[in-house]
């Protein structure tokens, strides 16, 4: 079975200074991952790397049996890849609906509706916000509606970088139960980036610690330790 996302041996940074030193990922179809560290430990470069925001010095990054490595980054979303960054990346002075629209341009104006009426199937309040400013939206609005955009085309490998970042724990329950409800009706593939353990346990099936920008280990969210091993990770 060919893997959805293939990292072996991944290496990049800014400019002379390297942030990522041999990172190793595979996930197949179907896996959530997460990828849990402390601030600084090179987690978001990562993301950014598998996005091509960045450019690999070393190593190499294959989606959906392809080398991504040297690809922009509107090649690599081609491939049905759809991301959140952690910071909330709208425009402002767009209405809702115009930034559900610029995330997903490739789709004809029907499939874009029918999406969208999907989403508002997922988080209902968008319904009455679509002509709403984005700048005038909560930071917990903003949140599901960064996650709508990311879900609206479909996306057959989805990266989350941080999102559940300073909601309220009923935010934080609905963006979980969205993605588990669309991972399983559509058999996507997550790989979220996290420092909500909690969240994480409730969401992922697999974890991977990482530590100036090293995978240190990876696990199961099935062992009975798995909690315990992350959040002694995050403190030390």
């Amino acid at each position: 079975m060919t893997a959805v996302l293939d990292c072996r041996d991944l290496h990049a940074g800014y400019g002379e200074s390297e942030v990522l030193t041999s990172v190793s990922v595979a996930l197949a179809p179907g896996d959530i991952y997460a990828l849990m560290g402390k601030n600084g430990a090179g987690k978001t470069t990562f993301f950014l790397t598998l996005l091509g925001v960045i450019n690999p010095t070393a190593g190499s990054v294959n989606i959906f049996g392809q080398d991504v490595s040297a690809w922009a980054p509107y090649q690599i979303a081609a491939l049905g890849v759809g991301c959140a960054p952690q910071e909330n990346a709208f425009f402002q002075d767009l209405t809702v609906s115009e930034n559900l629209r610029l995330g997903c341009l490739g789709l004809t104006r029907h499939a874009f509706n029918c999406g969208r009426d999907r989403v508002v199937e997922m988080f209902p309040f968008i319904g009455d916000r679509l002509r709403q400013k984005a700048g005038t939206l909560s930071g917990g609005e903003q949140a599901m509606v960064k996650v709508a955009r990311v879900l609206l085309p479909e996306p057959r490998l989805v990266l989350l970088d941080e999102v559940t970042e300073g909601l309220q724990p009923l935010t934080v329950n609905r963006v979980r139960d969205v993605l588990v409800r669309d991972h399983q009706a559509r058999n996507t593939t997550l790989l979220v980036i996290e420092q909500n353990v909690a969240f994480a346990a409730r969401l992922a099936t697999r974890f991977g610690l990482m530590d100036r920008g090293c995978i240190v280990g990876e696990g199961s969210f099935c062992e009975s330790d798995a909690t315990a091993r992350i959040a002694t990770h995050l403190s030390v």
